[in-house]
């Protein structure tokens, strides 16, 4: 009878922690939010809009963060890169701006952030679904803010499905800019590849030799893809990229995991799945993007195209978009360099950026 209250006792004691966890965690969802957009005196701006809320694409429920200063401003819907991660904490963080001239609408993608549950079916996570993911929101944020075209804004991975779905359905969209633009996904990671490997015999780096003459050149399948992938990226980020950030504020607030950490549109379980998403949806998704080409895929868009490439970008080095951007046909059509920036030039350069969209795209394109 003793062993028997003390199990009782034992569980009761370990139960209490468990519950507390799971009611803290229950919370931090049902609490996740966006700010209001506040004006000088206090108080919400009129006719402003900061929404967090869920819509059904491709018939799984995804997560979208809208915020504007005015609810009648042009729509701006930005593409994170990936695949796997979401990019809303920077855009929040560092591209407020765009807020007071665009209803800016981040989508979490299905398998990403908040939307990691769109997970499952795992079938689902193909190149195909995401770019009618990116149609049919399009065309559900024409239809509810009464516009007849959107903005298309895509980063990296962004820009593989944002462009896709620019060739699709041209209709949709003022213009399509692409940052970071993607082009030949093999080709730009065996480039990276050959740099880093380079480099490490240059330095008499012998251990990060061994590991990429281990782990071979690009591509890479099997069950975990991501890790010989981050092993490659990260070390072309720290050699390539960091040195070169010029920004203050984004060196020191930059990191996406830190951001995310404390974005309050998240709640912890949508904490877990940024990180399961990073992981889990790359194995899926990347390997896909192997036979991809756009200079053979694409070689026309019929609408504005806007390209911003950053002069140290080494993640997506500019020969290869550069090079797509000059046999691109497209009635209109633009490339512009950051030159004080890499792979994170809509964040390390905010400032240029908001010009292009504000002053530039905007009154080109705004009709």
């Amino acid at each position: 009878m003793n062993k028997l209250k003390k199990l009782r006792g034992c569980m009761t004691f370990l139960l209490i922690p468990v519950l507390l966890l799971a009611t803290f965690v229950v919370y931090s969802q049902w609490t996740a939010h966006t700010p209001a957009i506040i004006g000088t005196d206090g108080k919400p701006v009129p006719n402003s809009i900061a929404s967090l809320e869920k819509v059904k694409l491709g018939g799984v429920e995804q997560w979208l963060i809208i915020r504007g200063h005015d609810v009648d401003k042009p729509v701006l819907l930005f593409l994170s890169g990936g695949p796997g991660a979401s990019e809303a904490a920077r855009v929040l963080r560092f591209n407020s701006e765009l807020e007071k001239h665009f209803v800016v609408v981040i989508w979490e993608q299905r398998g990403c952030g908040k939307s990691y549950p769109s997970y499952n079916p795992k079938s689902d996570l193909t190149i195909d679904q995401y770019v009618s993911d990116v149609n049919e929101l399009s065309e559900l944020l024409r239809q509810r803010f009464d516009e007849q075209k959107i903005y298309l804004v895509g980063h990296s991975w962004g820009t593989i499905i944002g462009a896709l779905a620019a060739q699709q359905r041209p209709d949709l969209y003022h213009a399509y800019i692409g940052t970071a633009q993607m082009v030949d996904v093999q080709e730009t990671d065996q480039m990276i590849y050959d740099l880093v490997l380079e480099h490490s015999r240059q330095t008499g780096d012998t251990d990060f030799v061994n590991t990429l003459e281990t782990q071979g050149p690009p591509p890479y399948f099997g069950n975990s893809p991501i890790q010989p992938y981050a092993a490659l990226f990260g070390r072309e980020y720290h050699i390539f990229e960091v040195p070169n950030i010029k920004d203050e504020t984004y060196r020191r607030e930059g990191d996406a995991i830190q951001l995310m950490l404390k974005q309050p549109e998240y709640g912890w379980l949508d904490r877990l799945y940024y990180l399961l998403g990073l992981m889990n949806t790359f194995n899926v998704v990347y390997p896909q993007l192997q036979e991809m080409d756009f200079r053979a895929d694409i070689p026309r868009l019929d609408l504005p195209v806007y390209m911003v490439l950053g002069r140290h970008d080494m993640n997506n080095p500019s020969q290869i978009p550069e090079e797509y951007f000059n046999l691109l046909e497209a009635p209109k059509k633009e490339l512009i360099f950051f030159e004080n920036s890499g792979h994170g030039m809509i964040w390390e350069e905010a400032d240029l950026f908001h010009r292009l969209m504000i002053e530039t795209i905007l009154p080109e394109t705004y009709k």
